[in-house]
């Protein structure tokens, strides 16, 4: 763990004292956090009456969907995690997202999209810039993961955000400093807005640093926070790591616990890897409880990998079965990327199966903006673990 390990417990216990604070709510709580238009859903969905039974889509019509979309601050995006909210929506949240030409910045550092049933919404906010605001030096946030949490004085969103600097024009020129946690408060129907931000880890751009909140779960009173260790120089895989809190009793710290690989106890030193890094995960990654399992989907290998793989336990920190899922090009010779496959257990595919999302974009910068669908996700399906 070296670096990590001291701000392990930090981690886990920004994220749930965000949560553990009375947030206004409605409107009149979208007034009180300094907004009383903005943010808002354009367009405004209409809400969808609660089914008895989901609704189920096939990967063909999501893909028409994506494929279909023309919205002002929406053309492109990566990563695309998702979560189901208590009013049936479910928010998607992107990294890197190119809007329409003519609009200023034409690229912000993340975004936030509303599906409620076929309609989709973007999330715009008041000066039009990224849902989750740059930093004054600069610094941007990528989201990594979000889950939903529901409390008797409402609904939140936690999205935990990669801190990245920029370097040059080039491919895959940017630093990774730390984690931060994002919460945002939900009104039924409406557009989340922005509670409270604060850093997990401190700036620190050693490249072998544990990414927390790269995986968010909500099982039951706990909430499982999940975070990926680049081990060496020459290792692409990565190392997973967990911890977890109860929802209820967050801000006391005697509560935090750590895998120490035999059980869970209260010294984050002693954190232990719950899946090694050869054969291991990608940075970003998803992983579900799902019918009382924990389900990982991730690349194998690490981010060069090319095959998606899902691992399966009854236990949070496995162990973990393998399961080969779907082996795709990930690399291509004509500058097209694909990544960060990611689970969305959200969403019913009519047959069964389980949906997954691929990032998708170019090397090519200038082609990039002359065709953004270039950098939409594509959705596929795997066997469900």
């Amino acid at each position: 763990m070296r670096r990590a390990t001291p701000f392990v417990a930090g981690a886990v216990l920004v994220v749930l004292a965000l949560v553990g604070c009375t947030a206004p709510r409605g409107e009149a709580g979208a007034a009180a956090a300094g907004a009383t238009a903005y943010p808002r859903l354009t367009p405004a969905c209409p809400q969808a009456p609660p089914h008895r039974t989901p609704v189920t889509v096939t990967v063909a019509q999501l893909n028409r969907i994506v494929a279909g979309l023309d919205l002002p601050l929406w053309q492109a995006g990566d990563i695309g995690a998702s979560a189901r909210l208590p009013d049936g929506r479910i928010v998607w949240v992107f990294g890197d997202t190119v809007r329409r030409e003519g609009i200023s910045p034409r690229i912000v550092a993340n975004s936030m999209l509303v599906t409620s049933g076929l309609c989709t919404a973007q999330v715009e906010m008041a000066a039009r810039g990224p849902v989750i605001p740059d930093r004054a030096d600069g610094i941007v946030h990528w989201p990594m993961s979000v889950v939903s949490v529901s409390r008797a004085d409402g609904s939140f969103l936690v999205v935990v955000t990669a801190r990245i600097r920029r370097g040059s024009a080039k491919p895959f020129d940017f630093t990774y400093l730390g984690s931060s946690a994002t919460v945002f408060g939900v009104p039924a129907g409406g557009a989340p807005y922005l509670l409270h931000q604060l850093d997990i880890t401190p700036d620190d751009p050693a490249p072998d640093q544990v990414n927390w909140g790269s995986a968010m779960t909500v099982s039951g009173d706990w909430l499982y926070v999940y975070g990926t260790r680049l081990p060496a120089r020459g290792s692409f895989g990565r190392a997973l790591y967990a911890a977890r809190a109860p929802v209820s009793n967050a801000r006391d710290r005697s509560t935090w616990q750590f895998w120490d690989g035999g059980g869970w106890v209260s010294e984050p030193n002693l954190a232990a890897v719950i899946l090694p890094a050869q054969g291991g995960v990608s940075q970003t990654l998803s992983v579900d409880a799902v019918d009382g399992h924990f389900d990982i989907v991730s690349k194998r290998d690490g981010d060069l990998g090319d095959t998606v793989y899902a691992w399966s336990s009854d236990s949070p920190v496995g162990p973990w079965t393998p399961r080969r899922g779907t082996r795709a090009q990930f690399q291509s010779p004509s500058g097209q990327l694909t990544y960060a496959p990611l689970a969305h257990p959200g969403i019913a595919l009519s047959d069964g199966k389980l949906l997954i999302s691929i990032s998708r974009n170019t090397t090519d910068f200038g082609r990039l903006l002359k065709d953004p669908a270039l950098g939409r996700p594509v959705f596929a399906e795997i066997d469900r673990p």
